[in-house]
């Protein structure tokens, strides 16, 4: 069943522009743009003199995000590039937007849509859904890495296991990855129809939860998306001015659990075990919580149901603290 909803409907956009935009003048970052829902949303919310970098790792999301911000240019710049070489992509445009405003040579808000898209998942030629026929893919960006049948075509099964069993916590991951090599074997895993019957005849007692699990591994094991958060995370650190924030909007306990112990520690600062008496490591906290973990509420999940796992998290760097 197609969806009726716009290609990029942003999750929790007024939480995200309420606790992200502090400074209406200032310089922001996506580098989840997508279709530029939330990016839309942000720019809304700026001043005149206020500027959007818009990043995204797909040239489709890019594409499409180009024709919805149309309105805004001169306020938003473009730059394709995955979590990791944000640092490395973005210096130079930082340094060209910042010679005429100094200020922009650190970023007030960063923004992280973590996960794949409602458009990625519906476009049956991405292959991120078992609902819709289509080839072993998977890639955020089609034009690097290596695609989901690939893997599979390469894959032992016992890594195949672990795989499904640490980025799908799924408990019959050995039982499917037997499965599903079992039909690679047999030349009967060409495409997400097929991946799909290697599954459900394993008997899942939640076949549609299953089902997720494991083309969610399989999506995460693809592009990375794991190293790839660490990384960006970095990278949002290197680039956010004092008194910059980080939003971060999660959907699964793995990427959640990353954002939440990365940033705990950042919050916490000292890493001296708790028997000594006092800090020997001098190390200071450089981000601080604002305000608690948020989801969706009942009337978006409702109209969106695709918001229902959304969990996000807002910190805000730290200036300087006297030691």
């Amino acid at each position: 069943m197609e969806t009726d909803l716009p290609y990029h409907v942003p999750v929790m956009a007024h939480e995200v522009v309420t606790g992200l935009v502090g400074d209406g003048d200032g310089l922001y970052v996506d580098v989840t743009t997508g279709g530029g829902g939330h990016s839309e949303a942000i720019l809304l919310a700026l001043g005149s003199s206020g500027h959007l970098l818009a990043c995204d790792r797909d040239s489709a999301a890019m594409n499409e995000a180009g024709r919805r911000l149309a309105p805004h240019r001169g306020r938003v710049t473009f730059l394709q590039c995955a979590f990791s070489s944000l640092t490395r992509s973005a210096a130079p445009l930082l340094r060209q937007l910042s010679q005429d405003r100094p200020e922009w040579a650190a970023a007030s808000g960063v923004l992280f849509d973590l996960g794949v898209s409602s458009h990625q998942i519906d476009a049956s030629e991405r292959g991120f859904s078992y609902h819709r026929d289509g080839p072993l893919d998977m890639r955020m960006d089609r034009g690097a890495g290596v695609p989901a049948g690939q893997l599979l075509a390469q894959i032992q099964e016992t890594d195949l296991v672990g795989l499904i069993w640490k980025y799908g916590e799924e408990r019959g991951a050995r039982r499917i990855a037997n499965s599903i090599c079992r039909a690679r074997d047999a030349g009967e895993l060409n495409s997400t129809a097929d991946l799909t019957r290697a599954i459900e005849v394993t008997r899942p007692q939640m076949p549609n939860k299953t089902l997720a699990r494991v083309f969610q591994a399989l999506r995460i094991a693809v592009n990375d998306e794991l190293g790839e958060l660490e990384r960006g995370l970095d990278a949002a650190i290197a680039v956010l001015g004092t008194g910059g924030r980080i939003a971060v909007i999660a959907y699964h306990s793995l990427e959640d659990r990353i954002v939440k112990q990365k940033m705990a520690q950042l919050a916490k600062g000292c890493v001296c075990p708790p028997s000594l008496p006092i800090c020997a490591c001098g190390l200071l906290p450089t981000f601080r919580p604002v305000g608690k973990r948020q989801s969706a509420s009942a009337a978006e999940t409702a109209a969106n149901p695709r918001a229902r796992s959304a969990s996000l998290r807002i910190y805000e760097k730290l200036g300087e603290l006297p030691r």
